[in-house]
């Protein structure tokens, strides 16, 4: 693992930060180079700056909740987010609670904001769990397979090659004829299939397990049985 980029006397450089920072540019970019029929450019700064905010205000709660015997000997360490500790769904429902209102506050179309950055978090992802493998989060399980790393699976690149082609297949959907939403609804499609898969390969903590899966599986197949309701009725509840 490789955590550090550098170092310039007292300062320094994490690689996990560096990579997480690429995410949030990639997908700042790609936002708002798309985003001229919902907001200005302008607009698109001011909302992602709040995203990245809520976003990391949730990815850090659950991780914290999720471990909580740690944090409540050492809670200082909860603001040592450049060491990795971030849940992924932490942060996705709470940036979707705060665009909720935030759309509704700014007369903004939620249906057809989630859809433009649909593809842009998948990217975003996909920088973030590099940074995850460099950091030795998120860390997969002991293994002798041809693509095991250090004798474990590198479970952080399966994810996040795995997010770069829902990228790209997001990123086509956006560009082909569809309805609000439509983009949005196969992105927790793809993903919460992903994530699925990928938690059987997880060898650190995963925290408290229900029904022989982890909180990650489980709230997983939660997104996948209302994805495949909401695509199922497309033609009605998609649309607004």
């Amino acid at each position: 693992m490789f955590p550090e980029l550098f170092s310039i006397g007292f300062i320094t450089v994490y690689t996990y930060g560096v990579f997480v920072a690429l995410g949030f540019l990639a997908g700042t970019y790609y936002a708002a180079t798309h985003s001229q029929d919902v907001m200005s450019k302008q607009q698109v700064y001011d909302f992602i700056f709040y995203v990245i905010l809520s976003g990391l205000i949730g990815a850090r709660l659950l991780y914290v909740v999720m471990n909580f015997s740690y944090y409540l000997s050492k809670p200082f360490e909860i603001l040592r987010i450049w060491n990795g500790g971030l849940v992924y769904y932490g942060g996705f429902f709470c940036v979707l609670i705060f665009a909720y209102f935030y759309c509704r506050n700014k007369k903004f179309d939620i249906f057809k904001l989630t859809d433009i950055f649909s593809p842009a978090l998948a990217l975003g992802h996909f920088f973030g769990r590099i940074g995850c493998f460099f950091s030795g989060c998120c860390y997969g399980k002991s293994s002798d397979c041809f693509l095991a790393i250090a004798h474990k699976h590198p479970t952080q690149l399966y994810e996040a090659f795995g997010n770069l082609v829902i990228f790209f297949i997001l990123n086509e959907v956006l560009k082909s004829s569809h309805k609000k939403g439509y983009v949005f609804v196969w992105y927790i499609f793809l993903y919460s299939i992903l994530r699925f898969v990928v938690e059987f390969f997880r060898g650190d903590d995963r925290g408290v397990f229900m029904f022989g899966m982890s909180p990650a599986q489980n709230i997983s197949i939660v997104i996948f049985l209302t994805a495949v309701v909401l695509l199922l009725k497309k033609n009605r509840s998609i649309e607004v």
